[in-house]
């Protein structure tokens, strides 16, 4: 069957379209010249803000990746399709002194020995006390890593158009809190970053202590298992490799609004049931071959429960709104969101159950330790990721995939996604609004320093995603190709997640310029 050329609306009006409504929801005017440069409208008052958005990559250490928001697009590599374990061997080990790690000849990375981090910017000294905010002359903002000084191995994280922060390093993880290990990068310091394992002695015979990515947030670092599908991203095509709490595994899904108990995602398990199914979306596979098929039977059954997962995210945010005493607009908001992702989880494992010709739907759903900490600025935080980012990127790429879907039913379940994701991530630039006029300014602060980590993890992942053509078949019934998919998030972060977030932290509480 010769590939059909399909048609798109040019990436740059679907992200003017979201980028707009956004803006316009919090009372944002986009100026008539930069396209991204926004100023208050007279409703919000306050200065206005020069955010463009920005092609500054924030640069930030540790070996562990941040895999920011998984994709829709991908069809399955080598990790996908079972059989032996690819990480349970290390063929022609090399030793790596950036990263003090041992890499395998299929690119897997693990820890061999704890060793200390060695590294040219900025010069070796710890000067200063250990942890961020830990020194009382660390400065809000920075332009160098000299700006940094007080603080141990302290750096200076460019964070493009919001702000650049001062961050700690460390180079053993005796610097680090219980549960980190210390992982190197040779540019910057290392980064203390979670872990389960500190060495491969942690792990048994046949097993590494190797960076993991983290499905919906930071990476860690996990023992591998007879049970992993996949290494590496290159296993999994267009898709990602990424740890769920149990196993590595091939991810082919928008991360949206995650349900994640400290920083790692929940989801059900999938069960052959139909009382999940929305027996009005009726797709056409007849054009497509056994493993097309099987590819979107996979894909839409990830989606799936990424969406079953976001009923309870919004369902523990409707207890937060509560909690805080927040306004009814925002819990009525946050009511309407639940009803649209039941809505969502049952169109998609609808969609997964007709290509794979098997009714499915969800498992129970693990709920435990979900209100570890119930404060404004820990909520505020989780917002940051599950919303103001999760859900600005999910919209834009249900934009971009119901615009070349040929399938009627696809393109319907696509195009309600992306105008429900596109008001969810508005309720989570409102709810953050709300929350920076009831917090101090250092809480101010260390929000907007956080929102800047956020944006520069996000999108050092975006751009070492993997470059892949999108195949029009399968785009056709909802699954875009990696390249597609790189472009998308670059622009979602750039030109509408961080010119937003830098207005709506000037409007609302301090000047980032």
């Amino acid at each position: 069957m010769p590939r059909t050329q399909l048609s798109r609306t040019p990436l740059s009006t679907q992200v003017g379209v979201v980028r707009t409504s956004l803006l316009l929801s919090l009372g944002l005017s986009p100026l008539a010249c930069g396209g991204s440069a926004v100023v208050p409208s007279s409703a919000e008052g306050g200065s206005s803000s020069q955010a463009g958005a920005g092609n500054g990559a924030g640069a930030h250490a540790g070996a562990a990746p941040h895999a920011g928001a998984p994709s829709y697009g991908g069809h399955g590599g080598t990790g996908s399709t079972g059989g032996t374990s690819p990480v349970t061997a290390c063929q022609n080990p090399t030793f790596d002194q950036t990263t003090k790690l041992v890499e395998c000849e299929n690119g897997l990375q693990h820890r061999a020995q704890a060793l200390t981090c060695t590294f040219t910017v900025p010069p070796e000294d710890a000067n200063g006390a250990a942890g961020e905010g830990g020194a009382a002359n660390v400065p809000a903002t920075c332009n160098s890593n000299e700006d940094c000084s007080a603080l141990h191995y302290g750096y200076c994280e460019f964070g493009g158009d919001l702000v650049s922060v001062c961050r700690s390093g460390c180079t053993t993880d005796n610097e680090c809190d219980t549960g980190q290990i210390c992982a190197c990068n040779g540019t910057n310091p290392g980064r203390c970053t979670t872990a389960s394992c500190v060495t491969d002695a942690d792990c048994g015979s046949g097993s590494w202590c190797a960076p993991a990515y983290g499905l919906c947030g930071p990476g860690s670092f996990e023992c591998t298992t007879a049970q992993d599908q996949c290494a590496t991203h290159a296993d999994c095509g267009e898709g990602a490799c990424v740890f769920d709490g149990k196993q590595r595994s091939c991810n082919f899904a928008v991360c949206g609004r995650p349900f994640l108990i400290a920083e790692a995602p929940r989801l059900a398990e999938t069960e052959a049931r139909a009382d999940w199914l929305d027996l009005t979306l009726a797709p056409n596979p007849s054009a497509l071959t056994p493993v097309q098929r099987a590819q979107l039977a996979a894909h839409w059954a990830r989606l799936g429960q990424m969406e079953h997962a976001s009923i309870a995210a919004f369902a523990r945010f409707q207890l937060q709104l509560l909690s805080l005493g927040a306004p009814s607009d925002l819990v009525e908001a946050c009511n309407h969101a639940l009803a649209d992702e039941t809505a969502h989880a049952r169109a998609c494992f609808s969609l997964a159950s007709a290509y794979g010709s098997l009714a499915i739907g969800p498992t129970q759903l693990d709920v435990q330790h979900c209100f570890e900490d119930t404060s404004l600025v820990a909520i505020a935080k989780l917002v940051l990721r599950e919303g103001c980012l999760g859900e600005t990127v999910a919209s834009l790429e249900a934009l971009a995939a119901a615009e070349v879907a040929a399938d009627p039913a696809v393109r319907r379940t696509l195009t309600r996604i992306a105008r429900d994701e596109l008001e969810h991530a508005e309720l989570a630039f409102k709810f953050l609004r709300w929350a920076l006029r009831q917090t101090p300014t250092e809480v101010q602060y260390e929000l907007a320093r956080e929102a800047a980590r956020q944006l520069a993890d996000f999108e050092s992942d975006a751009r070492h995603r993997e470059r892949t053509r999108s195949d029009d078949r399968l785009a056709a019934h909802g699954l875009l190709g990696g390249d597609a998919l790189r472009s998308i998030h670059l622009a979602a972060v750039r030109e509408v997640a961080r010119p937003l977030l830098a207005a709506l932290f000037e409007v609302e509480t301090v000047r980032l310029t």
